[in-house]
């Protein structure tokens, strides 16, 4: 009995990974390789619960384990996905910031070149 409340957990604690993947995914909180390892993993997940072969590491958990066990897993992956969802902010930040170096040494080079040919104007002129 307590094996089948932990597969059937699993699989909604697959499909809420699922679903707060995509959503972040969508709101561009997660960039698409981390967010297609979340959710192959979900997907693993949703299998170990629902395909009876996998499912088998479940009657290896004592009853007495598996509400630790259930809260434990679901801070583990929960939080592993806010740290992943923080990492993946800082490479679009970082992204971002190379971005505007890149524009601002390409306009430090034209100004440069202007302040050349300026200077050379007035040497010609002399």
């Amino acid at each position: 009995m307590m094996a089948d409340i932990l597969c059937i957990v699993t699989v909604i604690e697959g499909i809420a990974l699922l679903v707060v993947d995509f959503i972040s995914f969508v709101y561009q909180k997660i960039t698409v390789g981390i967010e297609l390892c979340w959710s192959v993993f979900a997907f693993v997940l949703i299998l170990l619960g629902v395909v009876p072969g996998l499912s088998d590491w479940s009657r290896v958990i004592p009853k007495e384990a598996v509400p630790a066990f259930l809260l434990i897993s679901f801070v583990i992956i929960f939080s592993f996905f806010y740290i992943s969802c923080a990492v993946s902010q800082l490479l679009r930040k970082n992204q971002e910031l190379a971005m505007h170096v890149s524009l601002l040494n390409q306009e430090n080079e034209i100004i440069l070149q202007k302040l050349k040919d300026r200077l050379s104007d007035e040497e010609e002129k002399e």
